[in-house]
């Protein structure tokens, strides 16, 4: 979303009655230009403002709190860019080198690098009732949770930030049989889809009576002649678990599908709101996703603010720039964390009660998941990553440093996505590879959509939706926030009026452009079935104007990480409880099996976290 940023910050002046001239200087981020405004007074900088920006409100914000007010401390461009907002950093000391050099300095007089004199560091020390590792959502709602027990909170994050990788986020909520998820319709393929779960060999008990429970209220579905979504936590259940290849725990999934309709609630009870209609996150395989109204900002923000703002609001204490390195141990409990501050100072910080693990996946490790990784062909640097770059599975390596087992390390879910995005959706989005055609169906399994992506010519496809979902859905907006005319003005986006206008933006055939349309059309509507086994629609190929973004599979999300129970307690290589630890999110394993289904990863940092906070005050 275009925004303007008013951000002026001062400076005591060099000389009195020193002249100031303000010099313009544009560099380009990650949503376009980027332009800034600088005040030279006696060939030093005074003041940075910035004039425009299309950044992401909540993600890039700290780098325009952070980059400005160093330049001028230490009258130098040659700062380090803000860890997980690289983008705008770099835009934002482009734009400043810019001006800087319109003001006749030179570039070796703007580039002095910093000094810094190295000094001993004493010790910080800080005790807790709760001390959090990681200030993502699964942290923040940990945190929250412990707040409403009665205990004091003490979070600790490596990045600059909070947010963590949450604040990223491009899918949405999955809960089953909310009231938004009423207002939605179901084509007769949804019940064949249903049913093929139905006939599955039962794998155990747990599996057998989830079928029963999807079997009777299926029958009574279909007695009644309504076409609203069918759905219910057991069907919820039986999909992560079966789409997950029974890799995942039956308890841990029981869990998160029977409580994801109450994190619904819990967000709303922060401040957050939904929007209207339901939709199918890429790889949920079922219409059951919940989109955030973006009140706190675009992507994942409405994920992890609210809770933020709950937390600052009372008492937490947050230590950004704390590189957790350690747990501390005493007489076989965790009782605290230790590790290293950005300017090096080391810290101790202790718990009365217990300490949470929310520190998230490894997606951005390379080492890692080349290390664990079995079943990609290559996830070495040239994979690129979705994640922020705080993913890098710190405290999976914490965890196993005091025993606690492993599970499910292998598992690394790539996803289909690109520099530019309109949705997080699939229901209106066709996948078409560089001959003009649809190859796959957009509704199956996160692997199988990447696996697709990576067998087609050039290893990459283009996203192509209509008017429906950017306009009568989004309003002109992509779910990060950013105006969709920008992305097409920066061209991270093609866009045509008909089918034939967008094919040749896109490069592709467009006779062959215009039969997957038609043939999308006649399997919306049932008059032939798809020929890929699509299932999940919800409106025609047919109102321009259409859009394209490009696509790749990237690393998105390991499944694998420490073994919890159903309490969110660490278990140990032999399966006892570790004592004074919890763990919550994406650092945990044994949830969502060999695949993870788009749109359970938040239920599951809401759902698991309360529970983390709630039972680290017991």
């Amino acid at each position: 979303m275009k925004r303007f940023f008013c951000l002026l910050i001062c400076a005591i002046m060099l000389c009195a009655g020193a002249l100031a001239e303000t010099y313009e200087g544009q560099g380009t981020g990650y949503g376009g230009a980027l332009r800034v405004s600088v005040t030279i007074e006696d060939g030093s900088i005074s003041a940075i403002e910035v004039l425009e920006s299309h950044e992401t409100v909540g993600i890039s914000d700290p780098a325009f709190a952070i980059i400005p007010a160093k330049i001028i401390e230490h009258q130098t461009v040659a700062v380090d860019t803000v860890a997980g907002c690289t983008y705008a950093s770099n835009a934002i000391i482009e734009a400043v080198t810019a001006a800087w050099l319109a003001s006749g300095a030179s570039q070796e007089e703007i580039s002095r690098e910093i000094v810094v004199e190295e000094t001993a560091k004493e010790l910080e020390t800080k005790t807790a009732d709760v001390v959090i590792i990681g200030a993502g959502g699964s942290g923040m709602t940990a945190a929250v949770a412990a707040l409403r027990a009665g205990g004091s909170v003490l979070m600790v994050e490596k990045m600059a930030a909070i947010g963590g990788n949450t604040i990223a986020a491009g899918s949405a909520l999955n809960a089953a049989g909310t009231d938004i998820q009423k207002t939605g319709t179901m084509s007769a393929t949804g019940i064949e889809a249903v049913e093929e779960k139905l006939a599955l060999e039962p794998q155990n008990d747990t599996m057998k009576r989830w079928q029963e429970s999807v079997r009777e209220a299926l029958d009574a579905y279909i007695a009644s002649g309504t076409n609203q979504v069918f759905d219910l936590p057991d069907l919820h259940k039986l999909q992560t678990y079966v789409d997950g290849d029974y890799v995942g725990k039956p308890e841990l999934i029981e869990i998160l599908a029977d409580n994801a309709p109450q994190a619904i609630k819990f967000l709303e009870e922060l401040g957050m709101s939904w929007k209207p209609e339901i939709t199918t996150a890429v790889g949920a395989t079922w219409p059951r996703s919940h989109q955030p109204a973006n009140v706190f900002g675009g992507a994942g923000s409405d994920f992890v603010l609210p809770q933020y703002e709950f937390v600052r609001a009372n008492g937490a204490e947050i230590a950004l720039e704390h590189r957790a390195e350690e747990l501390i141990m005493e007489d076989g409990r965790v009782v605290g964390v230790k590790g290293t501050t950005n300017d090096g100072t080391p810290f101790e910080f202790r718990a009365n009660k217990s300490v949470i693990l929310a520190t998230g996946g490894f997606s951005a490790n390379v080492e890692m998941r080349q290390m664990y990784n079995k079943f990609w062909a290559n996830l070495d640097e040239s994979v690129p990553t979705s994640n922020q770059p705080c993913a890098t599975g710190d405290g999976i390596a914490m965890a196993q440093a005091i025993g606690a087992n492993l599970y499910g390390m292998e598992w690394i879910q790539m996803v289909p996505t690109g520099d530019a995005s309109l949705n997080a959706s699939i229901a209106n989005e066709m996948y078409i590879n560089e001959e003009g055609n649809r190859f796959v169906a957009e509704d199956e399994r996160r692997d199988v959509l990447s696996g697709a992506i990576l067998a087609q010519t050039g290893s990459y496809c283009w996203k192509v939706s209509s008017a429906y979902q950017a306009w009568d859905i989004q309003g002109g907006y992509d779910y990060k926030g950013n105006k969709i005319e920008d992305l097409v003005a920066n061209g991270k986006a093609v866009v045509g009026d008909t089918i034939e206008e967008l094919a040749e933006k896109m490069g592709v055939d467009a006779a062959n452009l215009q039969a997957a349309a038609d043939a999308f059309n006649k399997a919306l509507t049932g008059e032939e079935p798809d020929a890929l086994g699509r299932r999940v629609f919800e409106y025609p190929m047919d109102k321009g104007p259409y859009y394209a973004t490009l696509c790749y599979a990237k690393v998105h999300h390991t499944m694998g990480g420490v073994e919890i129970n159903t309490n969110c307690e660490l278990l140990d290589t032999e399966g006892n409880v570790i004592p004074g630890i919890f763990a919550c999110g994406e650092v945990t394993g044994g949830i969502h099996g060999s695949n993870r289904l788009g749109g359970n990863a938040i239920a599951d940092i809401i759902v698991f976290g309360q529970i983390a906070g709630q039972n680290a005050m017991k």
